[in-house]
């Protein structure tokens, strides 16, 4: 089934989560570049023709017709460009799902006028089924909503770094290496990071590598007023590819967010076997199981942070058990197979045949 359904997202190259979420079902799925259709390639304005010109194709035929749409949605620019696309599958009478994304989405919803509000419903009411990536989406969008007939399926993003087995922390020497990867600012909780990692009390030498773009120069700033600066390291975004021959070097990744639908980069660690600190945010808790492969701190609680960084870096047994369970959990709920088969239940589910808008 999983064939027959075209993706429309980003361009695969842009760097960003559903990029690299759409880069997983390619490799994943084994499906070839007719399955996915961009309406972005990481500029507004250099993206606009090629908007238009993917809508003249889904209006007058000259793209392959699928049997399904997979509109891959965040919020604000991203929402636009794929309500406009929906217009035009609706003028073909072709279905589509949404396929929801971003940290951002919910205030989206709730912040914004009443006449975008409005879109946003028309939006989901004429889609044959919402894809969540958590539960915590999912209710939210129940809420809003407000339509009982709407079918919601829940899927989480694949991971393509689950390892035959877990990387052998054990073995792992001398200094403890934490790591984050993300877009540099406040909702990420870099800040509180290098916070956290000034004050924190090492008895092991530990080092602090940060990966990202955004304020990347704010980032370097604050860095550089730090006691510790010689052992923080930034860096701009690596490559996806060669970020994740890097991962298994470190012993345990930390992701402080306010706001985080999933957060991609602590599956991916989870993959490897590394343990996570990460937070309460949004649906993180779907991810992250408290004192099992990771610690959950309040967003903002700079105190905990400090507390759970200084406990995994210290106890190497216990990042080495946290790896393990973090690895097993991503196999369980994670690995391609099982997203396969969520989307594949998905798209036999009868009651999505008949929904028209």
């Amino acid at each position: 089934m999983i064939d027959r359904i075209c993706h429309i997202g980003p361009a695969l190259n842009v760097q960003g989560g559903i990029s690299s979420v759409l880069v997983s079902y390619k490799k994943l799925f084994n499906l070839s570049d007719e399955h996915f259709l961009s309406s972005y390639n990481g500029s507004f304005l250099k993206s606009l023709p090629r908007l238009f010109f993917v809508c003249l194709k889904l209006l007058f035929g000259s793209h392959k017709r699928f049997e399904f749409y997979q509109i891959h949605t965040s919020s604000y620019g991203s929402f636009f460009r794929k309500f406009l696309i929906s217009l035009c599958l609706r003028c073909r009478r072709q279905k589509y799902t949404v396929h929801v994304h971003g940290s951002q989405f919910k205030k989206f919803c709730s912040k914004s006028p009443k006449l975008v509000r409005y879109f946003i419903r028309n939006y989901f009411n004429c889609a044959s089924a919402v894809i969540c990536i958590t539960p915590d989406m999912k209710e939210f969008l129940i809420t809003f909503l407000k339509n009982e007939k709407l079918l919601f399926f829940i899927v989480p993003n694949p991971c393509q770094t689950i390892s035959s087995m877990p990387v052998d922390l054990e073995t792992h020497e001398l200094p403890v290496k934490i790591v984050f990867s993300g877009r540099f600012g406040k909702r990420k909780g870099v800040y509180d990071l290098i916070n956290a990692f000034n004050q924190a009390q090492f008895q092991v030498p530990v080092e602090l590598h940060l990966f990202g773009d955004g304020e990347i120069e704010q980032v370097k700033e604050e860095v550089a007023k730090s006691h510790k600066a010689q052992s923080i390291y930034v860096s701009n975004w690596l490559p996806h590819k060669e970020y994740l021959k890097r991962l298994p070097s470190f012993d345990f990744l930390v992701l402080p967010s306010y706001a985080e639908t999933f957060g991609m980069s602590l599956v991916e660690a989870m993959g490897y076997g590394l343990p996570v600190i990460a937070t309460f945010a949004d649906g993180i808790p779907f991810v992250v199981e408290n004192q099992k492969n990771g610690f959950l701190n309040k967003p903002g609680d700079v105190d905990a942070l400090i507390r759970t960084i200084e406990i995994l870096a210290h106890d190497k047994s216990l990042r080495v058990q946290m790896g393990k369970n973090a690895w097993e959990d991503a196999l369980k709920k994670f690995k391609g197979n099982i997203i396969l088969s969520l989307l594949n239940n998905i798209y036999t589910e009868p009651l999505l045949a008949m929904k028209k808008c």
